[in-house]
């Protein structure tokens, strides 16, 4: 039986979604058909979601009420962790089962190495699996063009956005999307920083693009005082929600769907209702600044940034509501298997906002993961570290297909893995270092059991940190000095993996 109880109001509003999915590119005839045979594996990855600011792993505001409620009958993994910072490599590793120096796609806006390239999940589900993929974040939709064959349905980056207005993601440049984003987004129209490559078309098409997002979001941005959600094209939380719908409504047996959601990254836009709540005055313990903090921002900056997180993760929430009602009364979850995760999280302390940094500590590296079995009927609560490459290998076991030789992660203990309490797993920031040279300038850090180790190499900037997070979540008190017994097999162990990455060449 549903845990929701769907009133009035949430049915017309489900109706109310289904003009705002025919809106979007029809997607159904995106899908191939298949007879019945495995279960759906259905992954659904939401944006710089942090488990520290969620209210079902403990979090004191009440951001994610739906969330909880769905997790009744779910798996919900307490210290499952990215092994990265931000998207690239963290969605890298995700969809690969590879840490950051295998997979190589480390600097913003990086590929996997060729010799990686097709090697995602698509490609270990490819024989038993129709297989789905979308994007809505342009740095991981980069990936699913790599990964090829392997992939039968590849949606444009724009289809669950208001307006489109990206050039690599065209059929003129199906063959070489990657080169197309490098050129065009990034040189001719300039859509990082510094100058464009032409004078006329980069200046040219921003205005035509601002003159085609004015005129689609005419209609809907009056309930965001603070401009649409976007992710360079302007989105609402309902239409993403209804593009979802869309999708898994159109589901043929058996499929693998990846859809990588935008919310709640940057810009944080909630809806004017939602902008009002959390006004509790609420403030966690002030950190001190960290010498490789790239922000340095006032505490008082930081936290008003967090608000606005806080804020729009909960509007996130109430609108996931009619995607929860539709597992529950759809039959789909008596035949799929769900993940919900994250490619990174978000941190709001030691003066930064965000994860543009090369800080390593919990709110950016602890991620949500809560799966639904078919039929779950109860909560199972997993208490030990896991990592998002254990995803691969786990939803390979659970298709009966054979575990991928390339993977590096482990099965989910309650999805067919055993608990390991010794289990070391690692995570790497290697923005500024370059994917085609061997690793100088980096952070990596080991958590094993309760315990982290985090070591810093930059050319200003070498040192190392140690917490126990069992009497230290909060990663306060460094013990590097005072627990020489404690640290020293794990210090051994991350010299050994720093030797074997340093002699080990770019694939």
């Amino acid at each position: 039986m549903s845990p929701y109880q769907l009133s009035r109001r949430d049915f017309l509003k489900l109706l109310a979604l289904t003009p705002a999915a025919l809106a979007v590119e029809p997607l159904a005839k995106h899908l191939p058909q298949a007879g019945p045979a495995a279960p759906h594996i259905i992954i659904l990855i939401f944006d710089a979601w942090a488990a520290e600011n969620t209210s079902l792993y403990g979090y004191p505001r009440l951001t994610m009420p739906n969330l909880e409620l769905f997790s009744r009958n779910a798996t919900v993994y307490q210290r499952h962790y990215s092994t990265a910072t931000f998207t690239i490599p963290g969605t890298a590793s995700l969809l690969t089962g590879l840490y950051p120096w295998q997979h190589r796609a480390t600097a913003l806006g990086g590929e996997i190495t060729p010799s990686y390239a097709e090697s995602q999940v698509f490609a270990a589900l490819a024989k038993t699996h129709n297989t789905l993929g979308y994007s809505q974040n342009i740095y991981s939709d980069l990936f699913l063009y790599q990964a090829g064959k392997f992939l039968q349905t590849h949606l444009p980056n724009g289809s669950f956005n208001l307006n489109h207005s990206l050039l690599y993601s065209l059929p003129l440049f199906k063959k070489d999307a990657y080169l197309a984003f490098s050129s065009l987004e990034d040189n001719i129209i300039q859509r990082g920083l510094g100058q464009d490559a032409s004078l006329v078309l980069g200046p040219l098409y921003r205005f035509l693009s601002l003159r085609d997002k004015f005129i689609k979001t005419a209609g809907v941005s009056g309930d965001y005082a603070n401009g649409l959600p976007d992710s360079l094209e302007a989105f609402t939380l309902p239409g993403v929600v209804a593009g979802v719908i869309d999708v898994l409504s159109a589901l043929q047996e058996p499929s693998l769907v990846y859809l990588h959601l935008f919310p709640p990254h940057d810009p944080y836009r909630p809806t004017n209702y939602f902008g009002q709540q959390f006004q509790d005055n609420w403030l966690p313990a002030e950190k001190p600044i960290h010498p490789m903090a790239e922000g340095k921002f006032e505490h008082v900056k930081v936290q008003q940034s967090r608000l606005r997180y806080d804020q729009f993760l909960a509007n996130w929430d109430a609108e996931l509501k009619d995607l929860f009602i539709f597992f529950e009364t759809s039959g789909l979850l008596e035949k799929s298997y769900l993940f919900i995760t994250s490619d990174h999280g978000e941190m709001f302390e030691r003066g930064e906002i965000g994860h543009s940094t090369s800080l390593l500590y919990e709110p950016l590296l602890r991620v949500p993961l809560i799966v639904r079995q078919p039929g779950q009927k109860q909560r199972i609560d997993v208490t030990i570290p896991t990592t998002s490459l254990d995803i691969l290998p786990t939803i390979a076991h659970l298709t009966n297909n054979p575990r991928p030789a390339w993977a590096e992660g482990e099965l989910l203990p309650a999805l067919g893995g055993t608990e390991n309490p010794t289990r070391t797993i690692y995570a790497l920031d290697a923005r500024s270092n370059s994917a085609f040279a061997r690793l100088s300038k980096f952070s990596i850090a080991l958590t094993q059991g309760d315990y982290r180790l985090t070591y810093y190499q930059y050319a200003n900037y070498t040192s190392y940190e140690f917490y126990d997070l069992a009497t230290d979540p909060e990663e306060i008190k460094d013990l590097y000095a005072s627990r020489p017994a404690a640290l020293r097999p794990l210090q051994d162990e991350l010299s050994a993996l720093l030797d074997q990455i340093a002699l080990a060449a770019p694939r």
